[in-house]
């Protein structure tokens, strides 16, 4: 037994001739759209990939570290600072070296376990009592800088012209501590700044080589053997693997590190031989590591940094040295890395303006951008990460206003094509009579006002009946539409909006023309009558079959004492019906 067959519910009669809308993700404009974002994001990434904008993104990081709160300094972490009231407790720089000598051993009495100069302090020899040698000797824990320089030409001069026994040029040479100096040391490390291209300081190599010598940046040996333990330490093996620049992790001046006066360090130890209180406690040195250097004068020596457009150099190697030491590392992105990012948050951001609203989109882009800021500032604060920021927010502004006016157009597009539906005529593509009328009377009162002529023509297709009869109403519809180019195109169309002629399909076969600023006479002789001439001159073949094809015209003109255009109307319809009624292509007028 066979069972029932299911019952047939059949579609609603109106789903039938209603084109419904499939499931798709994107419409064709939408993807036309995304095509364009694409693009544009395709021409930021060379944009970046140029280094055209980097300063821009070394800018922010710049801001980011001038805004950023002082950070914890490394704990035995002190700057010992030759400033402006040292220089005149002490007097004029330079300083005799048995100077230098008394502060080593005041610091290696009190227990400091690194005692770093940001300066080579005696480079010339000695005349045999050298006290810089012995207080050397006795603390073993000294360090030096070293510094790459140009070698300078060495000149004799002859009958007053020079001559180059050894010339300088691109030749270098190491700037180095005495022999009898070195051998003491406990390290030595290049002390020197290499700005970027904009004179910012904000990156040092590792290490520097030249000959057969290698250096590594005296903040970080100095970092390396403290966290080492010992003396030498191999400094490539503290930081992270692969580095050849360290990012310098600016902490803030004034609040991060133990600040002492020279002065008063000097003070407080001969007030402790005779007995008396010192103002620097001799405990805060106890395994720290000491920086020494000038801070004032004409002859400290200052660098542009993020942090301070006019640092010295003893700061700058405080922040170096603290950047090791407290393991912050700042790791930029490479520019791969960046571009891949770059790339999915313009995708991103394309996708999320695809539906543009007025409200909405700013408030998207607004939280895009907010997002990637907080986003930047994260990572770059507890992570050490430094990723562009500039040049993604350039690309999320520009992609929203790109979406601004791709969603701009796309509605005035749109606008258009709703207006040509609601007053074009589907097959000819002449206004609608309905939005003729509209027009009409608006400009039958500036007319007037403006003491202007206006005239209509009214044309009808002869014996259109016959030809539908006889080729059908294919045929009949080519005719139509030749026939409305032919009037199309002998009007004035290519003029101002105020002076721009008008047509119309009236009827079945018949259009309707307005001619601003045209009296009468002129409006048949020359408009109507070129009208005439050209569709019975026009070539009408259908299937190939010639089809003569002639019009009938009638022409009025706006009077004086009329303020509505239906008189005019039916004068040119009187009109038409008098050219039809005596033979048919013919142009007659109605005063």
């Amino acid at each position: 037994m066979s069972s029932a067959p299911a019952p047939h519910n059949p579609k609603p009669l109106e789903t039938l001739f209603s084109r419904t809308r499939s499931a798709r993700v994107f419409k064709r404009s939408d993807l036309a759209q995304l095509f364009y974002a694409f693009f544009l994001i395709l021409l930021g990434l060379g944009v970046m990939a140029s280094g055209r904008l980097d300063k821009l993104e070394y800018g922010l990081l710049d801001l980011f570290f001038q805004h950023r709160p002082a950070t914890p300094a490394y704990p035995s972490l002190a700057i010992i600072e030759i400033g402006e009231d040292s220089l005149q407790a002490i007097g004029r720089w330079p300083w005799p070296a048995e100077y230098h000598a008394e502060m080593i051993r005041i610091l290696s009495a009190w227990g400091a376990d690194a005692i770093v100069f940001d300066d080579l302090m005696d480079k010339e020899p000695g005349d045999g009592s050298d006290p810089l040698e012995q207080a050397l000797r006795d603390s073993g824990r000294v360090y030096f800088p070293v510094r790459l320089e140009t070698r300078p030409a060495k000149k004799i001069w002859v009958h007053s012209l020079p001559v180059d026994l050894e010339p300088g040029g691109d030749k270098k040479i190491w700037s180095k501590p005495r022999p009898e100096h070195a051998l003491y040391l406990r390290g030595l490390g290049y002390l020197q700044e290499f700005p970027g291209k904009d004179g910012v300081f904000r990156t040092v190599p590792v290490s520097v080589a030249w000959s057969s010598e290698r250096y590594f940046h005296l903040g970080i040996q100095i970092a390396a053997d403290k966290l080492k333990g010992s003396p030498d330490a191999d400094a490539a093996r503290i930081l992270p693997s692969g580095m050849q620049q360290l990012m310098i992790n600016w902490a803030g001046r004034k609040t991060a590190f133990k600040r002492y006066a020279y002065a008063d360090i000097v003070r407080s130890y001969q007030g402790i031989q005779r007995g008396l209180r010192p103002t620097v406690d001799p405990a805060d040195f106890k395994g720290s590591i000491c920086l020494i250097g000038l801070t004032d004068g004409d002859s400290v020596r200052r660098t542009v940094t993020p942090a301070d457009s006019r640092m010295p150099r003893l700061e700058v190697l405080a922040q170096v040295t603290n950047t090791v030491l407290t393991r912050r590392f700042l790791r930029p992105l490479s520019i791969r890395q960046n571009a891949f990012f770059y790339f999915l948050l313009g995708l991103t951001a394309a996708i999320l303006f695809l539906d543009f609203h007025n409200l909405r989109s700013p408030l998207t882009a607004l939280a895009l951008l907010a997002g990637g800021l907080v986003f930047w500032c994260g990572m770059l604060a507890f992570a050490g990460i430094w990723f562009y920021a500039v040049q993604p927010v350039l690309m999320v502004v520009g992609l929203f206003i790109f979406s601004a006016l791709y969603a701009y157009l796309a509605a005035t597009r749109e606008q258009s094509r709703l207006f040509d539906l609601a007053t074009r005529d589907g097959l000819t593509g002449l206004y609608v009579i309905r939005y003729f009328r509209e027009v009409l009377n608006q400009v039958v009162e500036e007319s007037l006002a403006d003491k202007q002529p206006l005239s209509l023509i009214l044309t009808d297709i002869d014996n259109f009946k016959s030809i539908n009869d006889t080729y059908g109403h294919s045929a009949g519809d080519l005719i139509l539409k030749k026939s409305a180019h032919i009037v199309q195109s002998v009007i004035r169309l290519k003029r101002p909006a105020k002076e721009m002629d008008l047509v119309a399909r009236y009827g079945g076969e018949e259009f309707i023309v307005m001619l601003r600023g045209a009296p009468l006479e002129q409006a048949a002789a020359r408009a109507a009558e070129r009208i005439r001439v050209a569709i019975e001159k026009a070539r009408f073949e259908w299937e190939g079959k010639l089809i003569s094809v002639t019009v009938s015209v009638g022409v009025s003109a706006l009077r004086a004492d009329e303020k509505l255009p239906d008189f005019m109307v039916r004068r040119a319809d009187e009109a038409l019906y008098e050219a039809k009624r005596t033979g048919k292509n013919r142009v007659c007028q109605s005063s």
